[in-house]
């Protein structure tokens, strides 16, 4: 955890998170924490607002972090969302030029835990391509719905100076690793489930793994019990998210 206000003086006025997503709403002073549980990230928030944060905010914050970072990874297995991927391209100023009828699905999906959220989300991204060598950049955020959202943010070649922003729902090897972290899948047991989803057998797996396949099926049967299921058609479809 950290306040925008303990940084180098220098590091606050070049960030172009500050300056082109905080400062343009009138907001001045930032606390970041990160989420971590057994030493995985399981989010990040930010907070801001005029008046920097008092010492015992800092205080409070820490004593719930990691509640709030074992809710979050619970939250990891849930899904659902739009289902239409739409794309907005954003002015070097930061203004919506363009953008395809199903961005209106987003916002009201993004919005709908916080007004204006899709447009500080967009702003964020547009912000990190710009700065980053690449022209790119990416982040997963929560839906209302407990889907998580995929924001990538791409450069474009032009005279404008414009970015691109692309918005869809995570699924699928997106979200594997993130998973596998979520039902607390031990090495073994991950590499086990990898060559379940591609669809091989028992024996296929153990001669893959170079282990016998009575052991494939004792981890299996560990896998079913964290994930909640009974099957292995069942523990593919949760895993696959």
């Amino acid at each position: 955890m950290a306040r925008l206000s303990e940084l180098p003086r220098r590091d606050r006025e070049r960030s172009s998170r500050v300056n082109d997503v905080w400062r343009p709403l009138g907001l001045h002073h930032e606390l970041r924490l990160v989420f971590r549980v057994d030493g995985v990230c399981w989010g990040a928030a930010g907070m801001v607002r005029t008046a920097d944060f008092t010492d015992r905010e800092v205080e409070f914050l820490t004593a719930v972090a990691p509640a709030l970072a074992c809710a979050t990874r619970v939250a990891a297995r849930a899904g659902g969302g739009p289902e239409r991927p739409a794309i907005v391209v954003v002015t070097a100023d930061g203004e919506v030029r363009a953008a395809t009828a199903a961005a209106r699905e987003w916002r009201d999906e993004l919005d709908d835990i916080a007004p204006g959220r899709f447009t500080v989300m967009v702003r964020a991204v547009v912000s990190g391509a710009r700065a980053a060598p690449s022209g790119t950049f990416g982040a997963r955020v929560r839906g209302s719905r407990g889907g998580w959202i995929l924001l990538r943010a791409a450069r474009l070649v032009s005279d404008d100076d414009e970015t691109a922003v692309t918005l869809e729902r995570a699924s699928g090897d997106a979200l594997v690793d993130l998973l596998f972290a979520a039902y607390g899948l031990t090495p073994r047991e991950r590499e086990i489930c990898r060559e379940v989803l591609t669809g091989a057998s028992t024996v296929d797996t153990a001669e893959a793994l170079g282990i016998s396949a009575h052991t494939v099926q004792d981890h299996l049967k560990v896998v079913f019990a964290k994930a909640g299921v009974r099957i292995r058609g069942e523990s593919a479809a949760r895993l696959r998210g």
